[in-house]
């Protein structure tokens, strides 16, 4: 299977590129086109979340952390009165704390590598819950999101298959099929992450659309700072002028 190194490299360079293609044959924004890259990048690591040594676990529940840490501090800022500094300074201290080391105790306790957490059905959870909870109410900006973390989910699991197989000796070792597959052998965990996939599937056709094939509405360009590049393509190229 493959490193660390190799599943962040990989899951960075679909990033790129899936979020350069939606400005390019989409028109999306390139600010919505990189958030799309670092979710796609991110979740190339999301497989190895049940690893209690992998070092993807350490950096997900860090990262995870900070953002929890950050969205605390803003919900913070909307309560009526308006709590005292230090407390929302611990509170945002307290939240990244629970994320970054009782999470990750908890993931590491419970889960076992290479079970459920590589799976096609976990692949199609994430997505799923991306959808549902990117702080966005266009249809077509949260389809965008979670395809892309659908894409980096995929990345890891189609990187483990390929360091499965030794194309020197045209032979693959034992680990080959054990991460693109759709159970485990626990039935328990098998029929819980059903569950819970038929359960946000199920939320998932009650937010969409009437029309099933729509993509909604056009997504509007976001108020930034700083006026973004207005063309980040190459100029067409002209046909030569008859002589």
């Amino acid at each position: 299977m493959g490193n660390y190194r190799q599943h962040i490299t990989f899951a960075a360079g679909l990033g790129v590129a899936y979020g350069w293609a939606t400005f390019i044959f989409a028109g999306i924004h390139w600010l919505y086109g990189s958030v799309a890259a670092l979710l796609t990048t991110l979740s190339g690591l999301l497989p190895d979340l049940d690893s209690d040594t992998g070092v993807e676990l350490r950096g997900f529940t860090g990262i995870l952390g900070v953002l929890v840490a950050v969205a605390v501090w803003q919900e913070m800022e909307g309560v009526e009165p308006p709590p005292a500094f230090e407390f929302q300074l611990w509170a945002v201290v307290g939240a990244y704390v629970l994320v970054r080391h009782g999470l990750r105790r908890a993931l590491s306790r419970m889960a076992r590598h290479r079970g459920i957490s590589h799976s096609i059905p976990t692949c199609l959870v994430w997505g799923a819950a991306t959808y549902l909870y990117y702080p966005s109410d266009r249809h077509l900006l949260r389809l965008m999101m979670a395809a892309g973390v659908m894409l980096g989910f995929s990345s890891h699991l189609l990187l483990d298959e390929i360091c499965s197989v030794n194309l020197r000796g045209v032979r693959v070792n034992k680990a080959f099929g054990s991460a693109m597959k759709l159970w485990t052998s626990s039935p328990w965990s098998t029929m819980a992450i059903y569950g819970l996939l038929v359960y946000l599937s199920w939320r998932v056709l009650q937010q969409w659309p009437e029309d099933p094939f729509t993509l909604g509405s056009p997504i509007p360009s976001p108020d930034v700072p700083f006026p973004p590049p207005r063309d980040l393509l190459l100029p067409p190229l002209e046909a030569p002028a008859p002589r």
